[in-house]
């Protein structure tokens, strides 16, 4: 039984292609069920794009000129467009972050699920993939269950963020088995690990801050943890992989009115101004002196050690290196051989550009696939 298209991966590049390839399609997926990870996206609201979408939100080794043309091909519009036509309302916030209506991610899963299966497309769940192997013109992908030929495969298998959700890096085997190399991965989104001399004591404690390193700032949440920081400006921010952060503890406050109001308040200068353990930690080091106490609550160094890792990473950064395939994502070392979102070397910002980026470069995948089939 030969089949026009295997896609490897039930997640949100994998349905995506299965969705709009031609031709008769199989979906290899090693959970029970496709779109696990896609439920839980934008802490389970399904944040799906970003109407800023654009080349300078993603991240690569090398190959820009690739993200450029996919992004200017399937823009924000594109991809909205083609979600509506499987089913469901997508409107952006007042941030450009684009969901369901129904601000369930779930949903958006089961209007994938709900498509392939009217489309008639064939899936094999609860397989993992052990070994692709080119004969002639066609694959032999071998699972733990069975073995299937296709003309084409399309490898959605993931990085290595967030392993429970299957993603453990076997697609990266699969990848260097086929001939191709790999940019080193690291995860990104994530929790920093820092030094905690100056947070000690802190742990629970979140706050409204501004987060700067690489000439970047990001707004948002901070939470102070027993290994470091986390929160929203964190993830955001740890997408630079950063050694040393910046955190403006007060950003709607200038330096010269804190410095004003903390001498209002003489014997407690931060009383009122920032949470109680933070003003005691600041004090405790620096000691009474109001210049050194605003400098401290305007600019707090951490220097980072590292992440919580690939367990409680969003996306990985790194992957299969784009100079290994063309520009419709189909490898230059084996015919056929496509590949779609975080297997890749490109990761995105926060807030849709890397969900974005799993549908973008599964429409491209699948369009090359059906021009393909028609010659």
């Amino acid at each position: 039984m030969k089949y026009d298209c295997i896609v490897i991966g039930g997640g949100a590049s994998g349905m995506a292609v299965a969705a709009a390839v031609r031709g008769r399609t199989l979906v290899i997926e090693r959970n029970e069920r496709l779109g696990k990870k896609l439920s839980a996206t934008g802490n389970g609201q399904g944040n799906v794009t970003n109407l800023n979408v654009a080349e300078d939100k993603y991240f690569t080794s090398g190959g820009k000129e690739i993200i450029a043309d996919v992004i200017k091909r399937y823009d924000c519009s594109k991809i909205i467009e083609f979600l509506s036509g499987l089913g469901g309302i997508y409107l952006a916030d007042d941030r450009g972050r684009v969901y369901p209506s129904s601000r369930q991610a779930s949903s958006v899963t089961d209007v994938f699920r709900f498509y392939l299966n009217d489309k008639n497309v064939e899936t094999a769940l609860g397989q993992r993939v052990e070994k692709i192997k080119k004969i002639g013109d066609v694959f032999e992908v071998t699972t733990t269950v069975n073995k299937y030929v296709a003309s084409n495969v399309a490898l959605c298998a993931g990085g290595k963020a967030a392993k429970n959700f299957g993603t453990d890096g076997n697609g990266y085997i699969l990848a260097e088995s086929l001939g191709h190399t790999l940019a080193p991965q690291y995860p990104s989104l994530v929790q920093l690990k820092t030094d905690m001399s100056k947070i000690k004591g802190l742990k629970g404690i979140k706050v409204a801050a501004s987060v700067r390193c690489c000439g970047v700032v990001e707004n948002g949440d901070v939470l102070f943890t027993e290994y470091g920081v986390s929160g929203d400006a964190i993830f955001r921010i740890s997408a630079y992989r950063p050694s040393e952060i910046n955190i403006d503890l007060l950003p709607s406050v200038s330096k010269s009115d804190l410095v004003e109001a903390m001498r209002r308040e003489k014997d407690r200068p931060l009383c009122a101004i920032v949470n109680n353990q933070i003003a005691n930690s600041v004090i405790r080091r620096v000691g009474n002196d109001i210049e050194k106490i605003a400098n401290e609550i305007k600019s707090l160094n951490l220097t980072v050690l590292g992440t919580l890792g690939f367990d409680y990473a969003q996306v990985t950064k790194g992957g299969v290196r784009l100079a290994e395939v063309n520009n419709d994502l189909m490898s230059k070392k084996q015919k056929g051989l496509y590949f779609c979102g975080e297997i890749l070397d490109v990761d995105g910002l926060c807030g849709g550009y890397n969900l974005h980026w799993a549908f973008a470069s599964a429409l491209r995948v699948a369009r090359s696939i059906n021009e393909n089939l028609i010659k």
